[in-house]
């Protein structure tokens, strides 16, 4: 005899469809609400424990302490040649003792401007107008000599050195330091930075019988070489990014000043969309994305990826704002910008990605929970923590900072339309289950009226 299958009643089989789709609905909605909360709260960037930050990272930007009494000054004369053979004493060391109480970056604090053509005719025409203000200019050096300088009415003396350069356009300069210009030959480019004093006509050492009428006279603290302007690089060179060691420790503490130049130069040059597009194309070897490189793929394999344009994520911490570091030797360089930018990029662990730029992070990246960086990968860099560690990472030129933005409106509207196509079969569900049962349920009661009249009457309708 052929078993029969256990009847289940249906509304026992409706009861339970009607509670699995209540409760599929409770869960989209659920799933719904907590979304929508999650996606308001704004996320934070990462906090940086003060104490792995670089020690260079604390700078001061004090007033420069230099002042030049500009009423003695005014006895300075320098309208004939007789006025310009004579250096008045006392004004003279009282700017030269001045000079003494710069620091490095003062004359940037100053404001003082490049000397170019137009400028020196200026000085030139009327320079008692100019005379005290501090002046910046680049020149050939010629030469420098030792001389000593009364100090007083005691016979005191101390050391300075005067010296000559020139211009390829025929202007001299004099100038007379505190400092021993050092590591300068004959020909090399040097800068001077000081506060212009006359036109002084001085005698040439190798040439005695000849008077070198007039120079424009400055007086300051050093004269440094300098560099003639570096034309735009256009092109990454394979031989000079070669230069680059990161392997041991001692490579990484420094960052060679030839090869950051040359990247400086190409990542200003370079088309900021050129760039990103180059930074898509390159492959993280470690993850396979091809939109983001992470910063522990760059410590894995810095040789992969060095010179190439990349894209990182991770977040400019509110903590550590980031803080000018002089680019060469006494803010010295063939691209003529005194200063770049030094800042830390934060990820997950923590760690971190230094960065280099010629421009101040924009102030909104320290309150954005998340920053796309576009730049080039030079090397890796190890630098000293507050704490007395030594921290190693990436080090980025960048080139842009971009938000981290994602479309929440447009990607919450995708959603609800998501939600609305599943829950709206789950309402219709479960309200033609609902109506479907009290049909039924009418049909049984009425059912059930009509057996209990057959008892009563001895008939008995069928089931």
């Amino acid at each position: 005899m052929e078993s029969q299958r256990p009847l289940v009643p249906r509304s026992t089989m409706s009861t339970a469809r009607l509670a699995l789709m209540a409760l599929l609905l409770v869960v989209v909605v659920t799933l719904f609400v907590y979304l929508r909360w999650n996606e308001s709260k704004a996320p934070e960037s990462l906090p940086v424990d003060a104490g792995v930050v670089p020690v260079e990272s604390v700078t001061g930007e004090s007033p420069p302490a230099a002042t030049i009494d500009r009423e003695l000054l005014a006895t300075v004369k320098d309208s004939t040649e007789s006025e310009r053979v004579i250096r008045e004493p006392q004004p003279f060391l009282h700017v030269l003792l001045e000079s003494g109480k710069l620091v490095a970056g003062d004359f940037r604090r100053f404001k003082a401007p490049f000397v170019d053509d137009e400028l020196c005719q200026k000085i030139l025409a009327d320079p008692a107008a100019w005379r005290g203000k501090p002046l910046v200019v680049k020149a050939r050096f010629f030469f420098a000599s030792e001389e000593k300088v009364p100090l007083g009415e005691e016979g005191r003396e101390f050391t300075c050195w005067r010296g000559v350069a020139g211009d390829d356009l025929g202007r001299t300069w004099s100038f007379s330091v505190l400092e021993k210009p050092e590591h300068v030959a004959a020909g090399d480019v040097v800068k001077i930075e000081g506060f212009f004093f006359k036109k002084l006509a001085l005698f040439d050492p190798a040439d005695p019988n000849r008077l070198i009428d007039p120079t424009l006279h400055l007086i300051g603290k050093r004269v440094v070489k300098s560099f003639l302007h570096m034309p735009p690089v256009r092109e990454l060179s394979n031989g000079i990014l070669s230069t680059l060691r990161d392997y041991e420790i001692q490579d990484r503490l420094v960052i060679p000043d030839e090869p950051l130049w040359h990247v400086l130069s190409y990542v200003e040059n370079k088309d900021a969309g050129e760039l990103a597009a180059e930074a898509a194309d390159s492959v993280n070897s470690t993850t396979g994305s091809a939109s983001y490189v992470t910063s522990q793929a760059l410590l894995k394999d810095p040789d992969q990826y060095r010179g190439q344009a990349v894209r990182l994520l991770g977040s400019m911490s509110p903590d550590q704002p980031p803080w000018p570091k002089d680019l060469g030797p006494d803010g010295e360089n063939p691209l003529d910008i005194p200063v770049a930018w030094h800042s830390m990029l934060v990820h997950q662990g923590p760690t971190f990605t230094y960065l280099v730029s010629t421009f101040r992070p924009p102030e909104w990246t320290r309150g954005q929970p998340t920053v796309i960086v576009e730049g080039v990968f030079l090397k890796l860099y190890t630098y000293q923590a507050r704490n007395r560690q030594t921290v190693t990472c990436p080090l980025i030129v960048v080139k842009r900072f971009i938000p981290f933005n994602i479309a929440t409106g447009e990607l919450q509207s995708i959603f609800s339309w998501i939600l609305i196509g599943v829950s709206a079969p789950l309402v219709a569900g479960l309200l033609f289950l609902a109506m479907r049962d009290q049909k039924a349920a009418t049909e049984l009661r009425a059912k059930q009226i009509e057996r209990r009249k057959g008892r009563r009457q001895g008939t008995f309708p069928a089931a």
